[in-house]
């Protein structure tokens, strides 16, 4: 049997702040006894899905991209 979250504790499961899922509630799987809102674990996963972020694909045949090729950008970069 999986834990149920309440908004709080689902929130801080997702590292983000509970008025970010009160305002995305409409959009996110959720369950919901009378006004008690709550997440299960499987649901809690299916949201950090719907914000995961891939790099995009390329759809050439070149090689793909190496990471160590990977450099920081010039903002963040020390100068002196």
């Amino acid at each position: 049997m999986s834990q149920n979250y309440d908004l709080a504790e689902a929130a801080e499961y997702l590292r983000c702040k509970p008025h970010f899922l009160e305002e995305h509630l409409k959009e996110l799987p959720h369950q919901r006894m009378g006004r008690s809102i709550s997440f299960d674990e499987s649901e809690l996963e299916e949201i950090k899905n719907l914000f995961r972020v891939r790099p995009a694909q390329e759809t050439s045949t070149a090689a793909p991209l190496a990471l160590a090729s990977i450099q920081p950008s010039k903002r963040s970069r020390k100068t002196g």
